[in-house]
């Protein structure tokens, strides 16, 4: 991140960014100046002018309510109204004039917020049986289910989220100049607004749409190394998408191509309100899941085991019940133990 300088005029790239960024936020581009913008945005300072200018106003929004920057707000307020008054007493062009004095004013306050918005890189967990819902700086809603990982950084250019273990729901405030993006393990799943899940099951990754759009990309490079040009329209519509209710399961290292197929909306929630929903899934992906919800283990004897087809409606939590089911429908041999269930095909 570059160091924020305040002059008392603005660089022209800076006011020129408050007059795109303004125009886009209100949609009002013909497509002329979409070209123009296109061509303005390809010069890398100019991009990084647009960046910052969007950045800025974004997370000012979202710390609308902190007592800091409501001051910071009404000391720019009365900055901004002194440069335009000034400006219309020498006959200034009005548009140019409001979009420098916009800019330094967002600036002038962008600067004094830092110290609020330090320290918003978070990581959230949840332990065995226990579900969370967060709330966003952003507005995004994110639900971890058991035993889950998040780490989330709303950064500069987009906002950064990765799964590190377990399954999470993300309810995506829209945000289309910086893009929301979940990585697990080597895709990344990018949206601007929109409902999907992502989990980390086994060795594959699984990533349900509920709502929207959202492109699956590899990841080519450590996290933080993607640029934001890389998630741009243009570049993510030769890219893998969902449309809703399609769910697609790749290997989280990225190897084979990812496998994209319908699924059943309601099941597929149901572990928001402490049901877990078996169709034709195998009991290794079914005893990982029932695992999240209790500290009593249920462990496979080998593969031949954990390819067993599981059907039904069970309680998150109640693995006893999960064991009995099972064992009414194959020939098991069930060993307990203190800390848990071995289970064997017999």
């Amino acid at each position: 991140m570059r160091d924020a300088v305040i002059t008392d005029t603005p660089d022209p790239r800076v006011a020129e960014a408050a007059v795109w960024y303004l125009s886009l936020a209100d949609g009002s581009l013909t497509e002329a100046e979409q070209l123009a913008f296109d061509e303005w945005l390809a010069d890398p300072e100019n991009a990084d002018a647009f960046a910052d200018m969007s950045r800025m106003s974004r997370m000012l929004d979202g710390l609308g309510e902190e007592p800091e920057v409501i001051t910071l707000r009404t000391a720019a307020l009365c900055d901004y109204e002194n440069r335009t008054d000034s400006g219309r007493r020498r006959g200034e062009v009005r548009r140019s004039l409001f979009a420098a004095a916009l800019a330094a004013s967002i600036m002038l306050v962008f600067v004094g917020a830092l110290s609020v918005l330090s320290g918003r890189s978070r990581h959230f967990v949840t332990g065995i049986g226990e579900q969370r819902v967060v709330l966003l700086d952003d507005g995004s809603r994110l639900t971890l289910d058991g035993d889950s990982a998040v780490d989330v950084d709303l950064g500069r250019y987009r906002r950064s989220l990765v799964l590190l273990q377990g399954r999470a729901r993300f309810n995506v405030a829209k945000d289309p100049l910086r893009p929301f993006t979940v990585t697990a393990g080597n895709r990344i799943v990018v949206a601007t607004g929109t409902s999907f899940s992502v989990e980390l099951l086994g060795k594959d990754v699984h990533v349900q749409l509920f709502e929207g759009h959202v492109a699956v990309v590899n990841r080519t490079a450590g996290r933080g190394g993607m640029q934001a040009e890389q998630f741009r329209p243009s570049r993510l519509a030769a890219e893998p998408q969902l449309s809703p209710g399609n769910e697609m399961v790749a290997l989280a290292d990225g190897g084979e191509p990812p496998k994209v197929a319908a699924f059943q909306m309601a099941p597929a929630e149901a572990w928001e309100d402490g049901e877990l929903v078996f169709e034709n899934e195998t009991l290794a992906a079914a005893a990982e899941r029932m695992n999240r919800y209790s500290r009593r283990r249920i462990e496979l004897a080998d593969g031949e085991t954990g390819a067993l087809v599981v059907n039904g409606v069970f309680r998150a939590g109640d693995a006893g019940a999960f064991i009995d089911g099972l064992s009414a429908l194959y020939p098991l041999r069930v060993q307990v133990m203190e800390e848990g269930w071995r289970i064997e095909k017999r």
